[in-house]
C-alpha cells in the first residue's frame, strides 16, 4: 500500500515542470495522494498540462493575494475531497526584492 493512499493534498504555486511544487506533486502522486493544484491566470496552460499527467487531479485558479479566490479554492477543494484535506503545500515563490531585505515574519502578503 502506498504511503499516502487516500490522503488529499492541495498545492499552491505550481508554475511549470521545473517548479518545486511540481516535484512535490509528483512525489505525492507516486505515494497515492489525491491532488488539487491552484494556478495564477497566466500559468493556466502550463498547470493544466502538468495536471493531465496525474489522473484525477483537480485544477483551479487562485491568486493567493486575493482572499475571495483563496476562500473559493478551499471551498472547491473541500467539495471535491468531501471535506477532507490532509496536506497543504505552499510553493508560491515570488516576492518583491524589498520584502526579502527584512525578516520573513515582517513580510507582507503583496
Amino acid at each position: 500500500m502506498p504511503l499516502l493512499e487516500g490522503k488529499k493534498a492541495l498545492i499552491f504555486g505550481i508554475a511549470n515542470h521545473r517548479s518545486i511544487g511540481w516535484a512535490i506533486a509528483q512525489a505525492l502522486a507516486a505515494e497515492g495522494a489525491q491532488l488539487a493544484f491552484s494556478y495564477q491566470e497566466r500559468m493556466e496552460k502550463y498547470v493544466r498540462d502538468l495536471a493531465a499527467k496525474i489522473p484525477g487531479t483537480i485544477v483551479m485558479e487562485c491568486d493567493v493575494q486575493n482572499d475571495k479566490q483563496l476562500d473559493a479554492a478551499f471551498d472547491q477543494t473541500s467539495q471535491a475531497f468531501n471535506g477532507e484535506l490532509d496536506i497543504l503545500i505552499h510553493s508560491v515563490a515570488f516576492a518583491p526584492v524589498s520584502e526579502l531585505e527584512k525578516p520573513f515574519y515582517e513580510t507582507t502578503r503583496a
